[in-house]
Formats: structure tokens, C-alpha cells, sequence
């Protein structure tokens, strides 16, 4: 086996590997042995018994206090969860609901019927995008005008029927830092297509264009703790890809790039 087909092996094992993980979703719980021993009573004589009194009475208002100050601590704890939950219901009441927010099943509105998503390949990785979600695909152009002083990610802008749309290297934002090592830095050699969502304002440079196929919600398992990769809504196993949220991924980039 050459050293290119070493490397290419290499990489497509870690993009697997990285696929399991968004497909367990580290929601698995690690398991921990727990071995208890139980000592058996010793007989101790009066006098050492009434020796040691001091030192067992320290021990037990110590276990007190700590007793009583985890009791505070979870106290306080619970407390500022539910100012924080009063907090996110008060603002939930004064703001207008975002579109097609996301209920709280995990379950967006888009995926109440059967719905088509459109698959592409980034680096390896297999993605989904729901057609609901997105406007348009246009070929790779090498006529992307660059702007100074941004992020590796943020290839520039392309002009689409008069509008610039700010294309980005989906690879580097969607698979982390130790799965990148392989991956092309001329993006000629690799993009083929630009997906354009979120009103057409931002394109997803991939790599190929895959095949429009047909998906119910439960076919997909959808994600409720959206803390890490908040754009992956749902992993649709037997196709063995992750389902994107073209909404939450737009709101990703606004953000990152109003910084």
C-alpha cells in the first residue's frame, strides 16, 4: 500500500470514528465498578474506647458539616436553576418565537411529515441538509473574492444573481481540530459544489453532491442537548449521516463573524 493510500486509509478511519461519536451522541453514560468492603467490629478495651471519644466526635461534626454544607451548596444550586429557568420563560414571553423553532421533543416543525434532505460529503464526513432549508446549489467557482483579516473557515464571497453570498469551508467548521490534519489546504482539490441557505446569505462549500432521499422523524435520532455542535440536529443511522440545522448554523456564523 503507497504512503497516499496510507493516508487516505488513515483519514477515513477518523471520519468514521468521528461519525459513531456523533451517532452515539455521547449521551452514553460511563459505567463504574464500585467494589464495597465491609470491615468487621473490632472489640476495643474502655479505656482506648473512651481515648479515641474526642477524635470520633471531631470526625462526626466534620461528616455534619459537610453534610450540611452539600445540602447548601445543592440548595443554592437549584435556586439559581430556577431563576434561570423564570429568566429564559420571561424572555421567551417578551421575544418573538424564532421560525420553525424547534420543539421541545427536538423534533423542528419541517420534520412532522415525511421530509427530503439532499446528501453531500465534506472531507469524508456524510451530511444531510432538509430541501425545505435550502435555497439553491451552484457550482464551485474559483471566483471568490477574498476579504482581509478573517478566519481559515471564511473563504470570501461569490456573487449569485446579484447578491454576494459568503461562502465557507464547511469541513473546518464542522469536524474538530484533530480531524483536520488531512485535509487539503487549495480548496480546488477538493470543492465541487456550494450549498446556499439561510435566504442564500451563506454557502457551504462540499466536496460531492450525493442523492436526494426520503426521511421520517423516525428515522432520524434527533438531539434534545444541543450544547456541543449545536448545528447537528439529528443523526439518520442507516444512512449514516448527520442531519443539519441550516437555522442554527447560519445563527452560528452570524455570531462568529460579528465578533
Amino acid at each position: 500500500m503507497s504512503e497516499k493510500d496510507k493516508s487516505m486509509s488513515t483519514q477515513q478511519q477518523a471520519i468514521n470514528d468521528y461519525l459513531q461519536a456523533l451517532l452515539h451522541d455521547d449521551n452514553e453514560l460511563e459505567v463504574v465498578d464500585v467494589h464495597v468492603t465491609e470491615d468487621k467490629p473490632k472489640t476495643v478495651g474502655l479505656e482506648k474506647l473512651v481515648a479515641e471519644i474526642p477524635e470520633i466526635v471531631e470526625k462526626v461534626e466534620t461528616k455534619v458539616e459537610s453534610k450540611l454544607e452539600t445540602e447548601v451548596a445543592l440548595q443554592e444550586e437549584a435556586e439559581q436553576e430556577e431563576v434561570v429557568e423564570t429568566a429564559v420563560e420571561t424572555v421567551a414571553l417578551v421575544e418573538p418565537a424564532v421560525k420553525e423553532q424547534v420543539e421541545v421533543s427536538g423534533i423542528p416543525d419541517w420534520a412532522d411529515q415525511s421530509f427530503q434532505c439532499l446528501l453531500f460529503k465534506v472531507s469524508g464526513l456524510t451530511l444531510a441538509v432538509p430541501l425545505v432549508k435550502l435555497n439553491s446549489v451552484i457550482p464551485w467557482t474559483d471566483k471568490i473574492v477574498e476579504t482581509p483579516n478573517q478566519t481559515d473557515w471564511y473563504l470570501g464571497l461569490v456573487n449569485n444573481h446579484g447578491k454576494n453570498v459568503k461562502v465557507i469551508d464547511t469541513a473546518l467548521m464542522v469536524l474538530p481540530e484533530n480531524r483536520r490534519e488531512n485535509i487539503p489546504q487549495d480548496p480546488s482539490d477538493r470543492f465541487s459544489h456550494i450549498l446556499l441557505v439561510d435566504d442564500s446569505n451563506w454557502g457551504l462549500a462540499c466536496d460531492e453532491i450525493g442523492d436526494v432521499i426520503w426521511l421520517t422523524g423516525d428515522d432520524v435520532k434527533w438531539r434534545q442537548n444541543k450544547i456541543k455542535r449545536p448545528w447537528l440536529a439529528g443523526t439518520a443511522i442507516e444512512q449514516m449521516c448527520a442531519l443539519m440545522d441550516t437555522e442554527v448554523f447560519a445563527d452560528m456564523l452570524n455570531r462568529k463573524t460579528s465578533v
